[in-house]
């Protein structure tokens, strides 16, 4: 397998495009897959780039939004990056029509391959008239919710908003992607991107310098290995081990029941949902306030806060973010209806070694790899800030194959690490608002 790293620690177009037909015009070899990674301040400056490079560039091509990368030379929340590979693999797309019917036909085409990974929006953030609908469907809505006398009718109500939601994929429940995905039989890996700061139009993904929008973008790969991990303790034997252990290891906030269905939640501890973000961390904003600060790049997507629920089947746990958005029902990007209905509200909290998130047992200082791809969660950015650096010392000084990390949100997988990780949701299904990382080997052939 043959490989280059191109990066660029500059948001500057032209010195980017000027540095790019240097090395370009020295390659020693065919690639036939690019990656181009820009970092978020390149949003809006990155269409002359992808200009200059969609005439040079005659292969595959996928391009996308990282909150960083990291290469030998260090690691950036600034710049973008460029990795070519001449690898034995091929891509997948969805498009219009019915989601899931053509991830079933991809995970048929996925089982003569080695390893995925599945690139997309988890959640997207459209323009402001999509915005607007939106804002009508939720208060159209809620007026039948609020009407209701009992349960089963809100959760009818709540199953059809649910419904509507992944529709018009504005969530993409990645439980349901890697669970369809999964019938492949083949390890797959999930980059389902939300962007740390939303504007309209992210996350911004490309196939061959085409935006693929709301679609699911699946690269197959042969002589590949594959590996997942979270950083969090064990999970329990019972709801209420798992519970003890949550308490312990994070900033308990407070126990709480949750009304849903779907991948929508209605209420927290019989309240509205947006009434109880905006009690208990004294949050709140109102649409004409959001659509003006999505326009400027000023919503966050990501939250210190989040609400953990159960799995009924593995015991394991996800997190999912408690945001302040103007909607009465949140969705999520996540089906929750095989949760316990008792969660818990908690603050993030990452006790580990920033360098626990690449130490893989498939990744040993030897030459099993000739190439290196890690994908580690962002939120490592934010809560190690400068000591994530000792990501980057740990690789330098124990990996001898070459390598480039992504940093992006929430990397999940279904693949059986025979590990009782807390992130494992469903059988092989791991899915956890943080902590975690994928990694994949270029086989040295």
């Amino acid at each position: 397998m043959e490989y280059r790293i191109i990066s660029i620690p500059s948001t500057n177009p032209n010195e980017a495009i000027q540095t790019l037909n240097e090395e370009l015009s020295n390659l020693k070899f065919s690639p036939n897959i690019g990656f181009i990674i820009f970092t978020p301040q390149y949003f809006g400056k990155h269409q002359s780039v992808m200009r200059f490079l969609k005439k040079r560039l005659k292969f595959e091509t996928i391009a996308f939004f990282a909150d960083a990368f990291g290469t030998r030379d260090g690691i950036f929340t600034n710049g973008m990056l460029l990795l070519l590979l001449r690898a034995n693999f091929k891509i997948f797309k969805t498009g219009k029509g019915n989601l899931y019917r053509q991830l079933s036909q991809i995970a048929e085409n996925l089982k003569e391959f080695d390893a995925a990974l599945a690139i997309y929006p988890a959640v997207y953030f459209p323009s402001r008239l999509k915005f607007l609908t939106i804002f009508f469907r939720d208060r159209f809505y809620w007026k039948r919710f609020s009407s209701c006398s009992d349960e089963a009718c809100k959760k009818s109500i709540l199953s059809k908003y649910s419904d509507w939601i992944k529709r018009e994929r504005i969530m993409i429940p990645v439980n349901t992607v890697l669970r369809v995905l999964g019938k492949a039989g083949i390890p797959i890996g999930s980059i389902n991107l939300v962007p740390l700061e939303a504007k309209p139009g992210m996350p911004a993904i490309y196939h061959n310098f085409k935006p693929i929008a709301q679609n699911i973008l699946v690269v197959a790969f042969k002589e590949v290995d594959f590996d997942f991990k979270d950083v969090f303790p064990e999970r329990g034997n019972s709801f209420e081990e798992t519970k003890k252990i949550l308490s312990s290891y994070f900033a308990l906030k407070e126990e709480v029941t949750v009304l849903k269905e779907g991948n929508v939640v209605a209420e927290v501890n019989g309240m509205p949902i947006r009434e109880y973000i905006k009690l208990r961390f004294n949050e709140w904003i109102e649409e004409s306030e959001f659509l003006e600060k999505l326009e400027r790049g000023e919503i966050s997507a990501i939250t210190p806060f989040g609400l953990a629920l159960i799995s009924k089947k593995t015991y394991g746990v996800s997190v999912i973010g408690l945001a302040p958005f103007p909607l009465n029902f949140y969705p999520f990007y996540l089906e929750l209806n095989d949760f316990y209905d008792e969660g818990l509200v908690l603050g993030e909290i990452f006790s580990e070694k920033p360098e626990d998130f690449i130490k893989f047992e498939k990744s040993p200082p030897d030459d099993s790899h000739r190439f290196l791809l890690f994908v580690v969660d962002s939120t490592t950015l934010l809560a190690y800030r400068g000591l994530v650096y000792g990501l980057y010392e740990y690789a330098i000084n124990n990996l001898r194959s070459d390598w480039v990390m992504f940093f992006t949100t929430l990397p999940s997988s279904f693949h059986n690490t025979n590990k009782r990780y807390i992130s494992e949701i469903d059988q092989n299904l791991h899915f956890f608002g943080s902590g975690t990382s994928l990694f994949l080997g270029f086989c040295n052939l």
